[in-house]
């Protein structure tokens, strides 16, 4: 979409394989097809939020928004599985949906900058929906990732880096502050999506909790358990620095990687990707996973 003026990808477009993600490699959901073999329909927008009526982002690159859940990803696969552009049998698919980073964000809902009278409640009622929109297209087999845990990136992370951030331009000093606002707000969201698939009324339908909050927390205290690398283990840098307009931009051991849980003050690496895509692995293939819960 940059690198076409703003424009959105034509009717039917298929997502390619890429190494250039958010995640500095592939995605989470490239590897979680590759573990399977399934085939991968993405219509995530790096940079999205549920819904720009609750918390829009501008962002110059595109000329307006970034693309939402609920105004463009939702609808574009609705209107390509109705052109035939994408074949699904829904007793064989799984409908993957994780979004929050942006929309918790500071530059959003931690730093008040919602649409006013917006919460976060009307967030975890927004990503709901979006469930509740492909079941009535036909869906059945649902994994809901919640929101990780954020506070423990370089951007949130108490006694880290002040702003302003590249990622958060109006960042203020108090990380502890920042930090504690982030560990409450996701707590939050991450139990009411608890008790919204505990008394799902989609009949027929089984919902998935991938625990990515938890998974990111044991990351962070076992990294031997889950990194990589010839180099000391890092959860605490990362390894794309840029300035504040996102360019000046230089790697910190780009040949050992793995080794980071970060790839830049937001973003989790590739290597923890293949973490995520593995436990999904298991939630779809009926494996037990300390990490998910069906219900």
């Amino acid at each position: 979409m940059i690198a076409n003026n703003g424009s959105y990808p034509p009717d039917g477009y298929i997502s390619p394989d890429t190494a250039v993600t958010a995640s500095g490699g592939r995605s989470w959901a490239r590897y979680a097809a590759y573990y399977t073999g399934a085939t991968l329909y993405n219509y995530a927008v790096s940079g999205a939020v549920c819904s720009n009526e609750i918390t829009p982002r501008h962002t110059d690159w595109l000329h307006g928004n970034f693309p939402s859940v609920r105004e463009y990803e939702v609808p574009q696969f609705t209107k390509d599985l109705k052109a035939g552009d994408v074949q699904v049998d829904w007793k064989n698919t799984v409908s993957a949906l994780w979004i929050g980073t942006n929309d918790l964000g500071g530059d959003l809902l931690l730093g008040h900058s919602q649409v006013p009278g917006k919460t976060m409640v009307d967030y975890t009622r927004c990503v709901w929906e979006q469930l509740e929109t492909l079941y009535k297209m036909g869906a059945r087999k649902f994994v809901l990732i919640n929101v990780a845990s954020l506070e423990l990136s370089p951007l949130y992370i108490a006694g880290g880096v002040p702003g302003p951030n590249r990622f958060w331009t109006l960042k203020g000093d108090n990380t502890t502050d920042i930090s504690s606002r982030m560990i409450e707000n996701i707590a939050a969201v991450n139990e009411i999506f608890s008790l919204r698939a505990e008394t799902h009324k989609m009949k027929g339908a089984k919902v998935a909790i991938l625990n990515a909050n938890g998974l990111f927390r044991d990351i962070w205290h076992h990294p031997e358990n889950y990194l990589n690398g010839t180099e000391p283990l890092n959860v605490k840098s990362w390894t794309n620095h840029c300035d504040i307009n996102f360019e000046n931009c230089w790697q910190e051991q780009p040949e050992n990687r793995d080794a980071y849980m970060w790839f830049d003050e937001l973003h989790p690496s590739e290597q923890v990707g293949r973490v995520i895509a593995k436990e999904f692995t298991k939630v779809v293939e009926g494996k037990k996973s300390a990490w998910a819960t069906w219900y």
